[in-house]
């Protein structure tokens, strides 16, 4: 049975929304009856970022996706935002290859909060999470919370949360443990990562270097108006390292720093120059820099209480250098976000469950190329929430509230409940709010800002069932966010539409659709299974389809026999458009395989093929992703 079709041409997709879930389907029942009679302890997922607590990943009433160290390793070539869209179920689009601008939606919304091992990271010009500058080398696991989640972490959690955790090498056993890993593939890529971890008479530490050279390919194609045929490539340098010390058995102190520089090239026609002149490009490239790094102290303040104090900085800095046609001189610009966060968390347990409170300061600071008329902000924030279950009733009750330097006080909250009519069959609803606040370039970009801007807000709904029965897992979850005073640009004076233009309160949006996930581990073998269906629409209900696909799916399998491990993974994207409608972006289907065969004790030779089938595709208008690729890694890991 063929799930996902591999190679097809533009325009003779069957019809997702009836072909795809049924496959899937068909799929999952066909796993059902091999193994329904297995009698198998399914072994849960300890999760933090959808509670702010250690929640096994079964009892949370979030919808919440994991991307494991496994499935990481076996996505050597492709960028986070890949990683994400085939494993944690966001729609992506990019602007070419790894190293390129990326943007993630969370169910058809931008607004997503990303944390480094807690720490906030992103742009505070763009708003938006910066993907392309982190090194997916890095990391070791991947938290995404799907929904409103700002009653607890703020602005920008309208779609929800994403929160990458880096190799800290947690668990180590003796004093000094290393590993390293080679990687060669296609047209010269190469790629170098190792370090150590270790833990002796109280401390904790690891060190993790990585080094990438990926020639990459031709960023645009010729419906931009600007292609230029030559690879784009992209170098990067990571580093993340940790290290702890444990006072006693309740107290203990713990930093890490991770970091990562790039060069990556891209195509750009024509750049606008202070003085609004536009000359041409011969060639463009981005200098990223990105960097957070933590302080932390935890202990118990009494049995029951756990508390931790920390303070955070991150760091994300984007320059962008272009030779001039006609020039000796070239032109560079500068985005940088400086964000630094002081945090005091509390989590009590109770009678009724789980209190988790505290209070934050976050700092943001920007520097650019251009002049804005302000250049910082404060927020202020404190926040409270239960999270608890009795018999068959679970619940969570989150409170927040945020005082902005720029626009003052706002509460946000969130309510969760659910109940298990079955053993491993709970129904669940919650109802949450969330907002977004202006960016700086919404409120001071040169002679565009608006700073009269108001904070977007939001309130969304979501139903869910989950069915947990030996080694199968299954979820259907129903949402639907309703987004109101939306950023959007519209004409100064009304009746002169090419007059100047600036950003308003002006819009409105409906996010609403469903999900449907399943999950079989059996033995060796490894199932999952995820479908999404999107409907977007604006306030004055027209559909928005602007590289949101109506329909996504996915599928990854795995299966461990002996010294070997063999695997795939597809993902199947619908329509979209592009350019606020007008351009047509068409479905497409890939398709990954990887084996791995471990020749020695501490020996592991991997290799794995990206896009199978060599599928042409775009994910933004005129910008080009990478065709077929093949990639063989040595890791070495001691035992």
């Amino acid at each position: 049975m063929q799930v996902f079709p591999l190679s097809t041409a533009e325009g003779a997709l069957p019809r997702p929304s009836v072909h795809y879930p049924l496959a899937i389907m068909t799929l999952l029942t066909a796993a059902w009856g091999h193994t329904a009679m297995a009698d198998e302890t399914r072994l849960s997922t300890t999760v933090v970022t959808a509670t702010r607590s250690e929640t096994l990943l079964d009892e949370t009433l979030a919808d919440v996706r994991v991307v494991t160290a496994e499935q990481i390793s076996q996505s050597t070539g492709r960028s986070l935002a890949e990683v994400l869209q085939r494993f944690a179920g966001v729609q992506m689009s990019s602007n070419g290859g790894r190293g390129n601008t990326q943007s993630v939606y969370i169910r058809g919304s931008k607004q997503v909060v990303l944390l480094i091992d807690g720490v906030r990271y992103g742009s505070a010009t763009t708003g938006a999470p910066t993907l392309e500058s982190l090194p997916l080398e890095a990391i070791e696991r991947i938290e995404v919370v799907h929904g409103p989640a700002s009653a607890l972490y703020g602005s920008d959690a309208v779609g929800g949360v994403i929160q990458i955790f880096t190799k800290q090498g947690r668990g180590a056993r003796q004093a000094f443990t290393p590993y390293a890993s080679l990687t060669w593939g296609r047209a010269g890529y190469k790629k170098a990562d190792g370090g150590f971890a270790g833990t002796q008479s109280g401390w904790n530490y690891s060190l993790n270097l990585a080094r990438v050279v990926d020639p990459g390919f031709s960023a645009t194609n010729f419906k931009v108006g600007y292609d230029r045929p030559d690879a784009d490539k992209l170098n990067q340098t990571s580093m993340t390292a940790a290290l702890g010390y444990a006072f006693n058995a309740n107290w203990r102190l713990d930093a890490n720093l991770m970091r990562s520089d790039s060069s990556s090239e891209f195509d750009l026609g024509t750049v606008t120059l202070p003085d609004w002149s536009q000359p041409q490009v011969d060639g463009s490239y981005s200098a990223l820099k990105a960097a957070t790094a933590q302080l932390k102290l935890s202990g118990k303040l009494a049995t029951t209480w756990q508390s931790h104090l920390s303070v955070s900085r991150s760091n994300d800095e984007q320059r962008t250098h272009h030779r001039l046609i006609g020039s000796v001189n070239h032109y560079q610009d500068l985005f940088q976000t400086e964000q630094t966060e002081y945090k005091w968390g509390n989590e009590i347990r109770t009678s009724l469950g789980m209190v988790v409170t505290g209070m934050e300061r976050l700092e943001q600071k920007i520097s650019s190329a251009e002049r804005y008329d302000r250049t910082e902000r404060s927020t202020d924030a404190v926040y409270a929430g239960l999270n608890g279950g009795w018999q068959n009733h679970s619940w969570q009750v989150n409170l927040r509230r945020d005082d902005n330097s720029q626009f003052g006080g706002f509460n946000t909250w969130g309510i969760g409940y659910g109940y298990e009519f079955l053993p491993g069959l709970r129904a669940h609803a919650s109802r949450a709010s969330s907002l977004k606040a202006p960016t700086f370039n919404d409120l001071y970009y040169p002679f565009s800002g608006n700073p009269n801007l108001r904070p977007e807000s939001a309130k969304g709904n979501e139903l869910g069932l989950d069915w947990a029965w030996g080694v199968h897992q299954f979820k259907l979850t129903r949402f639907d966010n309703k987004i109101k005073n939306m950023i959007a640009w519209a004409p100064v004076d009304p009746g002169n539409p090419g007059g100047m233009w600036q950003p308003f309160n002006v819009d409105s949006a409906r996010l609403k659709g469903w999900t449907l996930g399943y999950q079989l581990a059996w033995h060796a073998w490894v199932l999952t299974a995820n479908y999404e269906h999107l409907d977007a629409y604006n306030g004055k209900g027209q559909r928005l389809r602007d590289r949101l696909p109506e329909h996504q799916a996915s599928l990854s399998l795995d299966k461990r026999f002996g010294a070997w491990r063999l695997g795939t993974s597809a993902l199947y994207v619908g329509s979209r458009t592009d350019v606020s409608g007008s351009l047509h972006l068409g479905g497409y289907s890939t398709m990954d395989v990887h084996a791995e065969y471990q020749f020695a004790t501490d020996w592991v030779l991997q290799g794995r093929v990206a896009n199978l089938t060599d599928r042409v595709y775009e994910t933004a208008y005129g910008y080009n992703q990478r065709g077929r690729a093949g990639f063989l890694t040595l890791k070495w890991t001691p035992r």
